[in-house]
């Protein structure tokens, strides 16, 4: 969209040149921003772990300028997505994609390989309950992703053995280790949907996700396995959240309606 782009700092969403703490993230007409940082419920885990199943949503729409006050605490802009539901026919789909280190390309500056490999799979299904009374929708997806990385001090290749320096060295490439990173994402979403005979509708979902990622805190370049940031320096970061929307919408006349919605 023009005027959104991606933030350096924290990677999160920047509307029209704003820092992404100004962003106001919705999922489902509800408050989905991370309270701490702002931008995406997840933080800055959320640019390396999805939060939603990708198949769980139906649309989404960015404003950038105009909104109206219902929206409130952005002076930025505002990012909507709306969650499926079920219809009368049964329908589904399933996805799996694969990244793999052997098929990666070398970097033509570094003359090294990519070496991550990536497994990601997930899929969705709805349908009825009762016909045009009561639809269900579930979707989840999965991620499993490994990193080789490799500790190395460029400066001890300089560095001058003596009397003083031995230690020193021998300790630092002590410190000199390969590990592996990971960086594994579960994510699931339910809903279930009532629709009333003029129309009204009362809607509630779910979701759950879940992120594990060991040695995560100092990491290399993505096309460089190299870091200059020993294992001790590392860790696991964790992050799950549980999500839900309860909303039902009445129909005042065929120009008004009232959205009656509460998150937690």
């Amino acid at each position: 969209t023009p005027t959104v782009q991606i933030e350096p700092s924290r990677q999160q969403l920047s509307f029209v040149g704003q820092r992404g703490i100004n962003a106001n993230v919705m999922l489902d007409g509800t408050d989905y921003t991370q309270p701490f940082f702002g931008g995406i419920r997840g933080g800055e885990r959320s640019n390396f772990a999805f939060t939603v199943p990708q198949s769980a949503i139906q649309e989404f729409q960015v404003i950038t300028q105009g909104y109206a006050a219902e929206y409130g605490r952005s002076t930025g802009g505002i990012l909507n997505s709306i969650t499926k539901s079920g219809t009368n026919d049964v329908r589904g789909e399933a996805f799996y994609l694969l990244r793999h280190k052997s098929l990666a390309a070398r970097n033509p500056i570094l003359n090294v390989r990519s070496s991550e490999t990536q497994h990601q799979f997930g899929g969705a299904a709805g349908g009825a309950l009762k016909k045009d009374k009561i639809f269900w929708f579930s979707a989840v997806e999965q991620q499993f992703a490994s990193n080789p990385r490799n500790v190395v001090f460029a400066n001890l290749n300089n560095a001058t053995p003596g009397p003083n320096t031995n230690d020193s060295i021998a300790f630092y490439r002590s410190l000199e280790e390969r590990f592996r990173q990971t960086n594994d994402a579960t994510a699931a979403t339910g809903r279930l949907d009532y629709q009333f005979e003029r129309g009204h509708r009362l809607t509630f979902r779910y979701n759950f996700s879940n992120n594990n990622a060991e040695n995560a805190v100092g990491v290399g370049g993505a096309l460089n396995p190299n870091t200059n940031a020993a294992l001790s320096n590392e860790g696991i970061e964790k992050n799950r959240t549980h999500t839900g929307t309860l909303q039902y919408t009445y129909i005042l006349s065929p120009k008004l309606i009232n959205d009656l919605r509460f998150s937690g």
